[in-house]
């Protein structure tokens, strides 16, 4: 089966003619970027505010030593009280929580 175009006989050669006449955008655009090229770097206010939190958070330490003491002293003097409600609530909760993640 031969497909031909009657109208336009030369369509194709003339596509290929301009296309080869005109400069390739792709070269255009790759000069306009190369002269447009510079280094930069900026640092947002947030990453600085973020960077002073974890600073902050880090300072902190992990075991709070004066409730820890006064929970010894407590236990020591026996007038450390624990109701068995709160341990068996914690206890459950945290089963839970380790079954669910």
């Amino acid at each position: 089966m031969k497909i031909t175009n009657a109208n336009h006989p030369n369509a194709l050669e003339n596509i290929i003619k301009s296309l080869e006449s005109k400069p390739d955008k792709g070269i255009v655009r790759e000069q306009k970027n190369k002269q447009d090229i510079s280094d930069k770097v900026e640092l947002s206010t947030k990453r600085q505010e973020i960077q002073k939190l974890v600073d902050k958070v880090k300072a902190i330490p992990e075991v709070r030593t004066e409730k820890v003491e006064k929970i010894k002293e407590a236990i020591k003097s026996e007038t450390y009280n624990v109701k068995g409600e709160l341990v068996a609530k914690s206890i459950l909760k945290s089963n839970i929580l380790d079954e669910i993640l």
